[in-house]
């Protein structure tokens, strides 16, 4: 059973609404890392080495993904590869009914030796694996019900003046500077 009640919100939110509920925030414990795709697993199939291109690009570019997503994210590419596969098989099935002139929706049934009509194991994969990746694309926001419960990673910051991080003035500034959310008052 999922969680119950609305998701939680961020604490960056909290404090930016005004943290009504008056209760410590602990700024300092919260994990962004940093933007980035991670590498490919090498044991993908194809269906999910095409997934894992195609999805990796929006991603980054929404900030939804870093390198420590690599085993979610390949999880996730898998079963778009595997739901690939048994909707091929399912249609080639059903094309194979076709041209012998029965119904193509019998490609989702099966019958026992008793004479009962069941789901065909394919439809029950299918099936299966539809469940799976409605649960796996709310964890990088990839449905609309899930986009307002997804923060973004942190991407590197760049250097924006001359100064940079090594010289000695930026370094006497940045000690004054607040850093994040925990060091504003």
């Amino acid at each position: 059973m999922g969680a119950r009640g609305p998701s939680p919100k961020p604490a960056e939110l909290k404090l930016l609404e005004g943290n009504r509920g008056n209760r410590p925030l602990n700024l300092d414990q919260l994990f962004r890392p940093e933007v980035g795709v991670p590498d490919a697993p090498k044991y993908l199939m194809p269906g999910a080495k095409k997934a894992w291109r195609r999805l990796s690009i929006e991603l980054v570019r929404y900030n939804l993904i870093s390198k420590v997503d690599r085993d979610a994210f390949a999880m996730l590419c898998q079963t778009i590869g595997r739901l690939e596969l048994i909707e091929q098989s399912l249609m080639a099935k059903q094309a194979l009914l076709l041209a012998e002139g029965k119904d193509p929706t019998d490609a989702l049934v099966d019958t026992t030796p008793n004479g009962l009509r069941i789901q065909s194991v394919n439809y029950q994969l299918l099936n299966k694996e539809q469940a799976k990746l409605h649960g796996m694309l709310k964890t990088f926001g990839l449905r609309p019900d899930a986009r307002a419960s997804v923060t973004t990673a942190i991407r590197a910051q760049l250097q924006l003046f001359e100064g940079g991080v090594g010289s000695s003035t930026a370094k006497q500034e940045s000690a004054l500077e607040p850093r994040g959310f925990a060091d504003f008052e």
